[in-house]
């Protein structure tokens, strides 16, 4: 009894559960493929085009369906069993990528094309990303839901800065057919890993009385009036609008700025995947939610940095280095938010908090890849991204004052639980 007590906490006690390994070893590889396939479909939009523009607007149209329809995502994951809807829309991504990788190897593909498949695979997962997220809690005990939550938003968030990276190798290897057919597959190994894990049937959810909108509303007014939710979703925010635009634009940064090809590219995402690693599991691996309003804090003050900095060098050895660092801090920031809200989030209304979650981190993201891509046309990549850096000083600031409240809040929810 006592080795077995022993042996729990962490990652070790996470995936000791036969339920939440099968979904961690499919669903981590997938997510990568995701982000692989964004940034191929980012290196070749420059190649057509060498617009910024171009650059933003491709980010825009992928992410901007999540601020459409997460709040019909999260009422469904509310409403419906979970696993069941993963299963559907996993089906879904696989006919799409397939499709994708069909025309590209035709070689029928052009801007406006790659335009339209990044607006449908943007709708698959707008409408995946709170399913997905909410399944972690219910393949563990309790004493192992920290390091499974951390874990899942370690997936989730670094394998936005992994998945480029790999992408960005298999592109300098062999080429952009390459990149999709890959996507292809993991999207079906992850499909099939939904098959075998088994997830115990979610509590009957009684009827609110309310329409569909109405039940969107009180998710949201729940998150919104949370003292530990709001706060935490206004970090969120500010980070992903002013710092993920340096991963949109990170293409044009590598050509312009630096004077790298492909390769290039790929050691810049192999160095921001690397920091992202290195963090999540870290964090995943402390096992306990106490302290991550402070690692927060820091590490959007490092994001800040990192924008101001990497935007007044041309040497290609410092940028890997910053990049490094941007992989720990946006993984960080990301994991940790969404540890904070899953630890918190009464299970009735976590499909809908985390829809909140993936809007303001994801919308925040696009609406923010758009904005810089219109600005670097007028002032160049580098001007409005340093600005954006500066700015986002006052983002840390916000989060230092608050830190200590969270915290707080944090032990309080942990005592009554």
């Amino acid at each position: 009894m006592n080795v077995r007590k022993n042996r729990r906490g962490g990652l070790v006690g996470a995936f000791s559960h036969r339920n939440f390994a099968i979904f961690a070893i499919g669903n981590f590889p997938s997510q990568c493929g995701v982000w692989a396939q964004r940034l191929a479909i980012g290196w070749l939009t420059w190649e057509l085009t060498k617009s910024p523009w171009w650059l933003g607007l491709m980010g825009f149209a992928d992410l901007i369906p999540v601020v459409l329809l997460s709040p019909l995502a999260g009422y469904l994951a509310d409403r419906f069993e979970r696993i069941t809807l993963a299963r559907i829309i996993q089906f879904m991504n696989v006919g799409v990528t397939t499709m994708l990788t069909i025309i590209a190897f035709a070689g029928l593909l052009n801007v406006e094309i790659l335009l339209l498949f990044a607006f449908i695979t943007g709708v698959d997962h707008a409408l995946f990303q709170p399913i997905r997220t909410s399944l972690p809690p219910a393949l563990v005990p309790r004493e192992d839901l920290p390091a499974a939550i951390a874990f899942g938003g370690f997936t989730w968030n670094s394998a936005r800065l992994i998945g480029p990276a790999f992408g960005a190798v298999i592109l300098e290897v062999f080429n952009v057919e390459a990149v999709f057919l890959i996507n292809t597959f993991l999207y079906l190994w992850f499909f099939t890993a939904l098959w075998v894990v088994k997830v115990p049937p979610q509590a009957d959810r009684e009827p609110s009385g309310l329409s569909i909108i109405g039940d969107i509303i009180a998710g949201y007014r729940y998150a919104t009036s949370h003292p530990l939710i709001r706060p935490s979703l206004i970090i969120l925010f500010g980070s992903s609008f002013l710092t993920r635009p340096l991963v949109e634009l990170l293409p044009g940064l590598s050509s312009s700025v630096f004077h790298q090809g492909a390769g290039g590219l790929a050691i810049l995402t192999s160095s921001m995947g690397i920091g992202a690693v290195l963090a999540g599991i870290t964090i995943a691996q402390r096992g306990k939610f106490e302290g991550l309003a402070t690692i927060t804090t820091y590490a959007v003050l490092v994001g800040a940095m990192v924008l101001m900095i990497i935007t007044n060098t041309s040497h290609f050895g410092i940028a890997i280095f910053w990049m490094i660092l941007f992989g720990i801090q946006y993984s960080l920031v990301g994991t940790c938010v969404q540890s904070i809200i899953q630890a918190v989030s009464d299970d009735k209304m976590r499909g809908r908090v985390l829809a909140l979650y993936g809007l303001i981190w994801i919308g925040g993201a696009a609406i923010g890849s758009v904005v810089m891509g219109a600005l670097s046309e007028v002032f160049g990549l580098t001007r409005p991204l340093a600005v954006s850096g500066a700015i986002c000083l006052g983002v840390f600031l916000y989060s230092y004052f608050m830190k200590n409240k969270i915290e707080s809040q944090i032990i309080k929810h942990q005592t009554q639980g």
